[in-house]
């Protein structure tokens, strides 16, 4: 349903790709009007080599890319749902022995070759495809109508606000976790659990995080800090 709609979407935004058939014909009239020589007084208008203005490339760039992406995870989907068919068909002459194990083998076999992130990653997908179609109305409501652009603005905003809100806090509770458990506290746990969330978390409990803001600490905040402190001990002197 979704790529229905941004299909709908795109078949308009394209056609701000190619050249008007009004900016056509009016050339072609201008070059016979000068021709056969009606324009008289002043030069016949010239018009000049069509170009697409740069707001309808990057909406058409963010709408193809947004398709794109729903249409691989629907793709991925019909795909994952025959794994999972083919996961569940055991022999027909099978003793509940042999089930068992193979149930264990393609269970096995599933976690080694990351089934379970596949089938985590296409609503991730599904979901960067939205933003991505978000993007892209608000430039094209923009070129549009000021007015009519604000209200969706606010929307999309408070929408994406959401999504962000709901992958960083659990990870901002995590933390809360690991020092409230140093006070003998049991803190509840975040509903919000998804594959976002999770990647985000091991994002910000990896290593490479942890030195990277400690970089943008010392060498980038600490500076400003101190130059800040400095500059308004001299106003003050």
């Amino acid at each position: 349903m979704f790529s229905a709609v941004v299909t709908a979407f795109v078949v308009q935004s394209y056609q701000l790709l190619q050249e008007s058939s009004t900016d056509v014909t009016v050339a072609i009239l201008s070059q016979i009007a000068s021709r056969l020589g009606e324009v008289t007084d002043r030069a016949a208008p010239t018009v000049p080599p069509f170009s697409p203005t740069s707001s309808a490339i990057r909406v058409n760039i963010l709408w193809f890319l947004s398709l794109i992406l729903s249409l691989a995870t629907v793709l991925s989907g019909i795909v994952s749902l025959q794994w999972l068919r083919e996961y569940l068909r055991y022999p027909t002459h099978c003793s509940p022995k042999q089930k068992f194990a193979i149930r264990n083998m393609r269970a096995e076999a599933f976690d080694r070759w990351y089934v379970p992130h596949i089938l985590a990653g296409l609503p991730v997908l599904l979901q960067i495809a939205l933003v991505l179609f978000f993007a892209g109305l608000v430039d094209f409501l923009l070129q549009l109508h000021l007015i009519v652009a604000i209200p969706v603005i606010i929307l999309v905003s408070s929408t994406l606000l959401f999504l962000l809100l709901t992958t960083i806090l659990p990870s901002l509770q995590a933390l809360y976790i690991i020092n409230s458990l140093r006070q003998d506290t049991a803190p509840n746990q975040s509903p919000f659990k998804s594959p976002q969330a999770w990647a985000f978390l091991r994002m910000t409990s990896s290593q490479t995080f942890r030195i990277l803001l400690g970089y943008i600490r010392d060498v980038i905040l600490t500076p400003i800090i101190i130059l800040t402190s400095t500059v308004g001990k001299l106003q003050n002197a």
